[in-house]
């Protein structure tokens, strides 16, 4: 019994994660600079929010780790769609989509990753919409009230008040074992739209 307890403190002693954490910074052009915080242990899958201005377009990634040879990050991009009214808006973020790639993350020094400009990669490719397709979708995620603002009341003839923006931020996480690169994170980022 001795044996196994003292084999048991030996394996928990051992015992560490992929990841001792992840930090996030905002844009250094952004005033304060926003700190986002992950520590282990790390979720498969981690959803968070970005506060409305910040960005993390040119921002750093870094991971929290004695021996960062053995990660790589990539990160892609996903647009929404939104009805907009002069300041309330309505997105359509569980509907279509524009997804790009996934794009290698060039690490700068140590586990430490400068985050593309996001303006640098390509999310050109929102798929076609008729018109019928997007009032029924107005209709089913906001109500009649949307509808109408969709349908143009108190627009001037032939505009519409659609937008399509930037709506998630994935950043995939993943490390090189002996069997081949796994995940492990991918932080989805949801950016505020329409404002």
């Amino acid at each position: 019994m001795k044996y196994y307890i003292v084999a048991l403190a030996l394996l928990l002693a051992n015992f560490s994660y992929a990841l001792d954490g992840i930090v996030l910074l905002s844009s250094a052009e952004a005033s304060p600079q926003k700190t986002i915080k992950y520590a282990a242990p790390l979720q498969k899958e981690i959803k968070d929010t970005l506060d409305l201005g910040d960005s993390l377009s040119k921002g750093t990634l870094k991971l929290l780790n004695k021996n960062s040879k053995n990660y790589r990050a990539t990160i892609q991009l996903e647009t929404s769609m939104t009805v907009t009214a002069e300041g309330p808006h309505l997105d359509l973020t569980d509907w279509k989509h524009c997804t790009s790639q996934w794009h290698r993350i060039a690490e700068v020094k140590g586990g430490e990753y400068t985050l593309p400009d996001f303006n640098d990669i390509d999310v050109d490719c929102f798929p076609a919409v008729s018109d019928q397709e997007l009032k029924a979708e107005v209709l089913r995620a906001g109500g009649e009230q949307w509808l109408s603002i969709l349908e143009g009341e108190g627009w001037p003839e032939g505009y519409k008040p659609v937008e399509i923006s930037l709506s998630t931020v994935r950043l995939k996480i993943e490390e090189n074992t002996a069997a081949g690169w796994h995940v492990v994170t991918v932080i989805n980022m949801s950016i505020p739209m329409g404002c």
